[in-house]
């Protein structure tokens, strides 16, 4: 096990603590479970450390990686919050093997982290799926961005000292044996993707919500004139 650094408070910049970044593998076999890495402190077969790549090996029932990063909450405070990362590479960890991209959907999803790089957190439980995002169109470089404000400010004031974030391959979508790898993970203040990314789904329906409400009225108003 390997401990996080030490997070930094919150501040007037928009990076509120960097996130500790690793990646698991499975051997294949449903349901997934993580048995070895692909990137994590130490360099497992010579990958590099700090990076979350994500992929499938052999098809579906072949070995899945997944990347993940986790968020020391020691010292920080309530307020907006967005899990934001970086397209390092479209490809793998692996050159010759999975040194190509998919495109396909990956979903970013929260789970009770413990700032130590764990080969269980592959199925660690969720704490909720933060959203969903299409490979394609993305660049080396690319950064994307998600609001995780409801989930933050629930692990802040449950005095919960860690928070994981785990990107893993959407039910349904085919690799072809291909990966993307993802790196500088880190919670911000602001949203600062470079590419589009969906709006919480608690927005979206909030929204809905004061459509129907508005049209209702109108409604009622016209009713009301005729």
């Amino acid at each position: 096990m390997v401990a996080a650094g030490v997070a930094t408070p919150f501040a007037s910049a928009a990076t509120i603590t960097q996130g500790f970044t690793f990646a698991v593998a499975s051997n294949g076999g449903a349901p997934a479970t993580g048995t070895h890495f692909h990137s994590n402190t130490g360099g497992s077969f010579g990958n590099p450390a700090g990076k979350a790549e994500v992929g499938n090996f052999g098809g579906s029932t072949g070995e899945e990686v997944r990347g993940l990063s986790e968020y020391n909450l020691t010292g920080l405070t309530t307020g907006p919050a967005f899990v934001t990362f970086n397209v390092f590479k479209l490809g793998g960890l692996f050159p010759g093997t999975n040194d190509f991209p998919f495109t396909g959907n990956i979903n970013v999803v929260a789970y009770q982290g413990n700032n130590t790089e764990d080969i269980s957190d592959y199925q660690a439980a969720s704490l909720g799926t933060v959203g969903t995002f299409n490979t394609s169109g993305l660049l080396v470089g690319s950064i994307l961005s998600f609001d995780i404000t409801s989930i933050y400010n629930g692990r802040i004031n449950a005095a919960s000292n860690s928070l994981g974030i785990r990107l893993q391959l959407a039910p349904g979508t085919i690799t072809g044996g291909g990966a993307l790898t993802f790196d500088t993970f880190r919670l911000t203040s602001t949203n600062d993707s470079t590419v589009s990314t969906p709006e919480p789904a608690s927005l979206s329906m909030a929204c809905i919500g004061a459509g129907v409400l508005m049209g209702y009225s109108w409604y009622r108003k016209r009713k009301s004139v005729a």
